[in-house]
């Protein structure tokens, strides 16, 4: 989904419980410090999600984009990081106004990436060496381009009403005073018709009527037809925007003094056009839909929903005890910040980066204090990038990825990573003359690099060769980061001290029974530390140790229970240099140093 801009306003609202499920809001509750060992994890609960943005992972034919082949010949990467599930963002046809987001056939490939034969071979292909396999589905609205949009147009049913359309109050002027999330107004006049259309995005995205059941009809069909070709899940994009207040009243300014009157910011849309409470009938049947092919053969299909909205909304998702809807709903605090600071809120303190030891620990807690208790805290999940988002490495800054790492894998729950995060890749500048992301570009040279997330999308960086090993094309879709030659996947192969294998060792630990079921526990938190405990009794267990601060400092763990004396050292950040913390190295827990930024993880035998 595109990224959300801030709502200054959120306002706490009670969702009636839709029907056929009986949803209920999850009251706070005290945090479960103990997984649970009283039922069979599933293969995403298990396992770590990697998203792949295919324009950027793999160029097979020379053309300077990535696509399916590409992702194919790459797969070995994944078997041995020890990933086990890959999420593919949109490969549909699509004319590509917002690079694949903009659907015109929902049950085919675009050509850029290949064709269904290559999707099957896909398929086949990451089975054979153990991957499933989530393709990214968007359900708000498709590309103009559309077969139904064109009937719609034209008036021709069933599909008359596809699409939200309304009578403008004057000629030339909208039905309301909607914005869309790129910028400018939501709703575009379709001279052939005589009507508005609604879109949340660009224009030529028109949002789908999801207030006619044939809309539901065609949609739960789709998710068949890819389940039918060995798809094992979906991410469901922008979820909050599948309705809007039929009444279509105008929406109130937010008062947000940063917010031009043309930006989706400078109004309030909750239960208007954002978060209303129908959306989760409709998940609801795409999870039914799911459940009719894993009660078929016994094999669980994965359902992940985007939403950018209150975490008491967010925590809807999961459905209830009698009815499991997501899987998980993304968790995007560790990239947001904390209570519900959305996309361009001011997380970031004069040090450069979003947290300190507090903050951490509070995000963190707040997310799995909401999870419910039937789901467990191996339900909750862990993002820290994706195509909408500034790379973790600028975000945070390179010397606190590895130690942002180590707490995400060692975290209760599934870690979703974003390719290039394993060997730290950074944004790249791009100009507004090479800028192609649309949210960039409808805002203009001045605003421009506030919005795009071109810089995040850039090829991945295999190797210092000519284009990284991405391409052979003279000109790849965006440049390359200029950093390649000395931050790829081949180098951090062969250095021991890299972001790549400290990445490998972290996948690893996630598979002990202490990481997957032990008790988990934050003892040692201020402003400059942030400790997590994963604790099995009478089993390896570990200790995350961060220190964010910009000076180094020393830790004593004496008084933490279940630490014994003595802890090995197990992993370190690649910045560290203290000859007392190298890896293999058995140190005292109640006196050892920790480098500025620094993270470092310890094994020992739980008492």
């Amino acid at each position: 989904m595109r990224s959300l801009v801030i709502l200054l306003v959120v306002l706490a609202v009670a969702f009636a419980c839709p029907s056929q499920t009986g949803f209920k809001i999850h009251q706070k509750r005290s945090i479960q410090h103990q997984g649970r060992e009283d039922k069979p994890l599933n293969w995403l609960e298990k396992g770590l999600v990697y998203q792949i943005y295919p324009r950027s992972f793999q160029d097979s034919d020379g053309d300077g984009v990535g696509d399916l082949k590409g992702i194919i010949s790459r797969l070995d990467h994944f078997v041995q990081l020890g990933i086990n599930v890959i999420w593919i963002s949109p490969i549909f046809k699509s004319p590509m106004a917002d690079f694949g987001y903009d659907v015109s056939d929902f049950t085919d490939i675009d050509p850029i990436f290949g064709t269904i034969q290559d999707f099957t071979d896909l398929t086949a292909a990451a089975k054979s060496k153990g991957l499933k396999l989530i393709l990214d589905m968007v359900p708000n609205h498709s590309s103009d381009e559309h077969e139904w949009f064109i009937k719609s147009v034209n008036r021709i049913d069933p599909y008359t009403d596809y699409y939200v359309w309304l009578d403008g109050d004057a000629p030339g002027v909208p039905p309301t005073n909607w914005l869309s999330v790129f910028g400018g107004p939501a709703w575009t006049f379709n001279e052939q018709r005589g009507q508005w259309y609604l879109h949340q995005f660009v224009a030529k995205q028109p949002d789908l009527n999801y207030r006619n059941p044939l809309v539901h009809e065609e949609f739960k069909n789709i998710l068949r037809f890819w389940l039918d070709r060995g798809t094992d899940g979906f991410r469901v994009d922008a979820v909050p925007h599948l309705y809007e207040d039929p009444a279509f009243p105008d929406e109130l300014p937010s008062g947000n003094p940063n917010a031009d009157p043309d930006q989706y910011d400078y109004l309030i849309h909750d239960q208007i056009t954002w978060n209303r409470p129908e959306t989760y009938d409709v998940m609801a049947e795409f999870r039914q839909v799911l459940q009719e092919y894993e009660d078929g053969d016994g094999q669980h299909r994965a359902m992940m929903t985007e939403a950018y909205v209150p975490l008491e909304n967010v925590i809807q998702f999961y459905g209830n005890e009698s009815f499991r809807m997501a899987d998980f709903p993304f968790n995007f605090a560790l990239i947001n910040g904390i209570s519900n600071c959305l996309y361009y809120c001011n997380t970031t303190t004069s040090r450069g980066y979003p947290y300190n030891g507090t903050q951490l620990r509070d995000t963190i807690v707040e997310f799995l204090d909401a999870i419910p208790s039937w789901v467990g805290p191996q339900g909750a999940n862990w993002v820290l990038g994706n195509h909408d988002q500034r790379r973790l490495a600028s975000r945070y800054g390179e010397a606190l990825v590895d130690g942002m790492i180590m707490v995400q894998m060692l975290l209760p729950g599934t870690p979703v990573t974003y390719y290039g995060e394993e060997i730290s890749m950074k944004d790249q500048f791009i100009s507004y003359e090479d800028t192609l992301d649309p949210q960039g570009c409808q805002m203009g040279p001045d605003r421009y690099e506030k919005f795009s997330r071109d810089p995040a999308r850039t090829p991945m960086q295999w190797d210092d060769t000519f284009n990284a090993g991405f391409s052979t094309a003279a000109e790849t879709w965006l440049p390359m980061g200029e950093n390649y030659p000395t931050v790829n996947v081949k180098l951090q192969k062969e250095n021991l001290v890299s972001h790549l294998n400290i990445y490998r060792t972290m996948v690893a630990l996630r598979q002990e029974a202490s990481v997957l079921y032990g008790a988990y526990d934050f003892p040692i938190v201020d402003a400059d530390a942030f400790t997590l405990t994963r604790i099995r009794t009478n089993s390896t267990s570990y200790i995350v140790v961060l220190n964010v601060g910009l000076e180094g400092r020393r830790f004593n763990l004496s008084g933490v229970t279940g630490i014994p004396e003595k802890a090995k050292v197990v992993v370190r950040s690649v910045q560290a240099t203290s000859g007392e913390t190298q890896i293999g190295f058995t140190i005292n827990t109640n006196d050892f140093p920790v480098g500025a930024q620094e993270g470092l993880v310890l094994s020992f035998v739980a008492l």
